[in-house]
């Protein structure tokens, strides 16, 4: 099997996208363009992988190579829906992060050389810093619950700490270009640290916001359930 990821990263399909992905992170996409229709047929006759490389101009019917040396996400198809005239949606996962070495196809769809990685060994001081914004992203799941803020969250969170701290950034409300720079981070200390401090950020502004929903729907009167109580 691992021979054969290794040949699929060769010659890897790349989706250039205003996205990010994160690994473990799910991602439906729809189908529509010629070119990746054809992209398509290729992906699911290559073991059903594809790469996603963030590209802040990614445009219908304009080809945006990804960077030599840029960082994205390797993604596997789970499930394929037909649609009329060849469309289709598709449910994939984010697997591994990767480096473009080198594109070796441009027309009709990009093809890239890719090399998976990931963190740099894990530093002495983490697993105090893993405890705490672990801590911490529990409370902003339980909120963001509360506000539908977030889709489906498994029950339980990686235990690893570079594997948590990829799933928690590919959920925090920031903009794709901060995420981009958590996906390309090597420490995961560094990335745990970042983390926290946003996650500060989005608690206060969840919480705050269940705090007015609360009051709106008991005209005023009342207090919110003890796990979201901040005074």
């Amino acid at each position: 099997m691992a021979d054969e990821f290794d040949e699929i990263l060769a010659a890897l399909a790349i989706f250039p996208l205003s996205v990010v992905l994160f690994p473990r992170e799910i991602l439906p996409l729809h189908i529509f363009e010629e070119r990746y229709k054809q992209m398509m047929k290729y992906i699911l006759d290559h073991g059903a992988v594809f790469g996603l490389s963030y590209e802040v101009a990614a445009a219908v019917n304009q080809q945006t190579p990804p960077r030599i040396g840029s960082i994205g996400t390797a993604a596997k198809v789970n499930a394929v829906m037909p649609l009329d005239e060849g469309r289709m949606n598709i449910v994939s996962t984010g697997l591994v992060r990767y480096r473009v070495g080198e594109v070796t196809q441009r027309e009709p769809f990009i093809i890239a050389r890719v090399d998976a990685f990931g963190d740099d060994e894990i530093e002495d001081d983490v697993q105090s810093l893993f405890e705490e914004v672990s801590g911490a992203a529990e409370r902003f799941i339980a909120a963001a619950k509360a506000l539908d803020a977030l889709g489906p969250i498994p029950d339980e969170l990686p235990d690893d700490p570079e594997d948590f701290s990829l799933f928690i950034s590919s959920l925090l409300p920031v903009q794709a270009d901060f995420k981009q720079r958590l996906l390309e981070m090597t420490s995961t200390r560094l990335r745990l640290s970042r983390i926290r401090r946003y996650l500060g950020t989005a608690i206060a502004d969840y919480e705050n916001k269940l705090r007015v929903t609360e009051a709106a729907r008991k005209n005023g009167h009342g207090s919110l359930p003890k796990e979201f109580d901040v005074s």
